[in-house]
């Protein structure tokens, strides 16, 4: 106890450590516990644990808010996009002795408002190949992260585009054959990529693909949309990029002679 009060009484000459009315309650704590009277000593040792917890809370939210920023900051010299989401957790109460609070035979819990960073362009595919997820394949998950992105790009592409509608542009002296703002050649280009990636796929493989690349969910809420092991999912996201740039190889091929 007195090496608390000691390091609470070091703490309170740096800045914003301990503030005035937590000054006089831990001198006031101090007197109380060396009265020789025990309640008032009981008193003044749990008022110093007090003290002490609020302090180790403030200076907890203070280097997590500095954390915060900082992922932020390095997130945003990345060209990434940075999403703040505010999030309510349910805290439960604990008295002085550190036990549960329970009234009427249930734990009492605490609404507390935190504050968590998102790296919106970040997506699934990004996140298993940092992760590692990508790799003990045959191909290096450099190559299939490669083709997980051309997949992607494919499938957004194929599936932005619902309607046959075209707008075609106004042709002009600098452009005579201007081509039409509608889907054409890009969709159609999509298409045949998706086409060639998706040879000899199993259909489970082609949503796993759609879900990771396409929708760019990551692969522990494919294995919860699948209702499978994350290892499992892992194991068959390698499985099917291998095979997609498998065949996207041998479609650059020239055929033989």
């Amino acid at each position: 106890m007195k090496q608390v009060c000691r390091r609470l009484a070091a703490e309170a000459a740096a800045p914003k450590a301990l503030n005035r009315d937590e000054l006089r309650r831990l001198a006031k704590a101090e007197r109380k516990l060396t009265s020789p009277d025990r309640a008032q000593s009981v008193s003044g040792h749990r008022e110093i644990h007090d003290l002490e917890r609020r302090r180790a809370e403030r200076v907890e939210d203070q280097s997590l808010v500095a954390r915060l920023a900082e992922t932020s900051s390095l997130a945003l010299s990345r060209g990434e996009e940075v999403r703040s989401e505010s999030v309510r957790l349910s805290i439960p109460l604990t008295d002085d002795h550190g036990a549960r609070v329970v009234r009427h035979g249930l734990p009492v819990y605490r609404q507390e408002t935190h504050t968590r960073l998102r790296i919106a362009s970040r997506g699934g595919l990004q996140l298993a190949f940092e992760r590692g997820d990508l790799d003990g394949g045959p191909i290096k998950a450099d190559r299939l992260h490669e083709t997980g992105k051309a997949y992607r790009w494919a499938f957004e592409t194929n599936s932005a585009l619902t309607t046959p509608e075209r707008n075609l542009a106004p042709i002009s002296g600098r452009s005579p054959l201007r081509a039409s703002l509608g889907p054409q050649d890009a969709v159609f280009a999509a298409g045949e990529i998706l086409r060639v990636f998706r040879a000899g796929l199993t259909t489970r493989q082609i949503a796993m693909l759609d879900n990771v690349c396409g929708l760019e969910m990551t692969v522990r809420a494919t294995g919860l949309a699948f209702k499978a092991d994350t290892r499992t999912i892992r194991r068959q996201l390698v499985e099917a990029l291998t095979i997609a740039t498998d065949n996207q190889k041998a479609s650059a091929q020239p055929p033989a002679a």
